[in-house]
């Protein structure tokens, strides 16, 4: 009777290999916000929380952050913008035509910036990790 009990097999389900169990966990906290955000796009992507957390972190991408010079670059476009935006205001009450050649001067300017920045990205000249 003790051999008919050894050779019984054991019930359930079998155990998974450690390489495929997930029995390591990473304790992460968010802000309220950032956490109704991720719930939120979890839901969009009809994923489990857990689920969605664990492919964005697996397949997400992060990159480095931007250089200097980019910053830089993206202020000039932003301060740019900014004169743009008062130039069109003074236009309006000064007339058109007195303001032509400084807002295609600083056209020109924006138009020559925003081909730069185009092209870097499109490169993709900042790494990835």
């Amino acid at each position: 009777m003790n051999q008919d009990s050894n050779h019984k097999k054991k019930g359930g389900r079998p155990k998974k290999s450690s390489v495929t169990r997930k029995d390591k966990t990473i304790a992460v906290c968010f802000s309220e916000p950032e956490f109704y955000a991720i719930r939120h796009r979890a839901a969009k992507a009809n994923l489990p929380l857990s689920v969605y957390c664990h492919d964005a972190i697996l397949n997400g991408k992060i990159k480095e952050p931007l250089k200097k010079e980019e910053l830089d670059t993206l202020r000039s476009l932003s301060n740019m913008g900014n004169n743009l935006n008062q130039l069109t205001k003074t236009a309006k009450f000064l007339g058109i035509k007195r303001l032509k050649n400084e807002t295609e001067i600083l056209f020109n300017q924006i138009q020559t910036i925003i081909n730069k920045l185009s092209d870097d990205w499109k490169n993709s000249k900042r790494k990835e990790f």
